[in-house]
């Protein structure tokens, strides 16, 4: 999932916790009041599909699905609670920290997904909002078929937590990942940029002896 809105890049999570800052928080209930057109403090699905659509690159009936999974207490909309909890993901999303949100709110996530109720989360509950962490089939199965210890083609919450564990291993993975890459652009910069100057310098100290008609 790609977080679009330009109002959600003002939207931040405190680091240690992954919950939204008091700013972002405040925010939230601002932009749940604008659309909240009824007043009924509860957002229909109709307005929170639509809204939903124009933040991020979801498709119809995958918004529609999330609408379901969101609406815990199954009543048709969607309450503050409900939809702090939304803004809160894209938020992770939108910063690149998914899958630390999933290891620090593990029981939210997994009663969200858990959509029968039954204490255990199927491949098929998985993948309902597991795209909007960026998880898909192939991935989705893979996990199924490291985590599921009690062989039944399911997780439960004891399982669930093992991943959410191990999510933690490849955010982290992925932070020091891009830190390296990160390094190597600017040193690859900084070697282009300063081409001419670091030559002079070599030459300078006798690290690069010029030979007879051979040009840099």
């Amino acid at each position: 999932m790609e977080v679009r809105s330009v109002l959600l890049k003002s939207f931040h999570l405190d680091p240690s916790f992954s919950l939204m800052t008091v700013r972002s928080a405040v925010l939230s209930m601002e932009l749940f009041n604008l659309l909240d057109i009824h007043g009924t403090s509860a957002i229909n699905d109709v307005i929170f599909c639509a809204w939903l659509r124009s933040c991020t690159n979801l498709k119809g009936h995958q918004v529609y699905d999330l609408f379901e999974l969101f609406d815990v207490d199954r009543s048709g909309e969607i309450d503050f609670d409900e939809f702090y909890l939304v803004i809160a993901i894209l938020v992770a999303v939108k910063d690149k920290v998914e899958k630390e949100f999933i290891y620090r709110h593990s029981r939210a996530v997994f009663n969200i997904m858990d959509f029968d109720q039954s204490g255990s989360v199927s491949a098929e509950e998985f993948e309902r909002i597991g795209f909007m962490f960026n998880f898909y089939s192939t991935a989705i199965r893979s996990i199924f078929k490291e985590f599921d210890v009690s062989g039944d083609s399911e997780l439960d919450f004891k399982e669930f937590k093992l991943f959410a564990m191990a999510c933690i291993d490849q955010q982290r993975a992925i932070w020091l990942k891009e830190q390296r890459k990160q390094l190597q652009r600017s040193q690859l910069k900084f070697l282009t940029e300063n081409k001419e100057l670091l030559l002079s310098f070599l030459r300078r100290s006798g690290t690069i002896i010029k030979r007879p008609g051979v040009e840099d």
